[in-house]
């Protein structure tokens, strides 16, 4: 659904150019337990689980079974996470019945972060009001294996891995936000970036992977950063995620997405050199067609699943899955070697 487009405010709304001016975010660090095998970091990735239906239980029976068969120290949850709509409070059933319930069994951490949906406002999926996120975030100080101490925050796994998780909602909005500084490209959007740059700078970790719900690179409806769904106003295409994520481009090994329900992995681009990129939008139900171009190592449209990567100090694996009936079904298996 495309929320009505408040076009008397795009005088108000036209994109500024980007800057790393003003302080940056809070660096808040998510404390995670170092494997006993610190060689090795296995993590289930998922995005846009949240619809609550027999699709995201079906996967999360199939990431039982490879968590059961492969090993998983962590989880990483790519926003999304509720739909149409995330809660207000962190008291609310949801997080029981749409996290808890399917997800606990794992008995493992989950790195989360939100996406438009969680951070609804007047639509479902609008991503203007950061009210949604807030509680996810207070949800976190209820149940540990859900690890989200801020809407942006780092998380590192001994020395071999460090993940940066951004908040990109308020940077591709399809309303204008409610609080004012966290219009693209104000105070917010700005903290968010000059803190992304300063810590990786500062990371010593062997892989740095960057956590962000909208995709820089994709194949899929809702096209890539700058340019989503070809909406008329540059705040609504996303151009502060892309100016985000080509901070991360040369410096991160692999960006991490959701947004499009799908699973695609992208080598390191021109217009991104040095920086792999995977999505995992497809945790919750079978996607749409394939509508890009770019070209990817791998794509799978129309098929619900979920990724897995084995982390060691030369090679990611990566691996798809696909979730049918319940279990696990391998479709893809590559390296991203140092």
């Amino acid at each position: 659904m495309r929320p009505l487009l408040l076009l008397g405010l795009t005088p108000l709304l036209a994109a500024c150019t980007p800057s790393l001016q003003g302080q940056p975010a809070p660096d808040v660090v998510a404390q995670l337990p170092t494997p006993a095998d610190s060689a090795h970091v296995r993590v289930v990735v998922m995005g846009d689980q949240g619809k609550g239906g027999a699709v995201q239980k079906q996967v999360a029976q199939a990431m039982q079974e490879v968590c059961a068969a492969q090993g998983c120290h962590l989880g990483v949850a790519l926003g999304d996470n509720f739909y149409p709509a995330g809660p207000k409070q962190a008291s609310s059933p949801l997080f029981q019945k749409l996290f808890a319930d399917l997800y606990g069994p794992l008995k493992i951490p989950f790195l989360v972060i939100a996406g438009n949906h969680d951070e609804s406002w007047v639509v479902g999926g609008d991503g203007a009001d950061a009210a949604g996120a807030a509680a996810q975030v207070a949800y976190s100080k209820l149940n540990p294996q859900w690890v989200m101490p801020a809407r942006t925050y780092r998380a590192p796994v001994g020395d071999l891995v460090e993940f940066f998780a951004l908040d990109t909602a308020p940077l591709a909005p399809y309303l204008p936000p409610v609080r004012p500084n966290e219009f693209p490209n104000g105070a917010w959007d700005r903290a968010q970036r000059a803190w992304l740059a300063g810590a990786l700078g500062r990371s010593t970790a062997r892989w740095k992977l960057v956590l962000g719900h909208h995709p820089l690179f994709s194949n899929g409806k809702h096209g890539e950063a700058g340019h989503y769904d070809r909406f008329p106003l540059a705040f609504q295409r996303g151009e502060a995620a892309r100016q985000t994520y080509l901070l991360a481009c040369g410096k991160a090994d692999l960006i991490l997405s959701g947004h499009v329900h799908s699973l695609e992995l992208f080598a390191p681009q021109t217009d991104c050199t040095g920086t792999w990129q995977l999505i995992s939008g497809a945790a919750g139900e079978a996607g749409g067609p394939k509508f890009g171009q770019r070209p990817a190592v791998f794509d799978a449209f129309g098929q619900a699943g979920f990724a897995w990567l084995d982390i060691t100090p030369q090679v990611i694996t990566v691996r798809f899955y696909a979730a049918k009936e319940g279990r696990a079904m391998q479709i893809f298996e590559g390296q991203i070697k140092k």
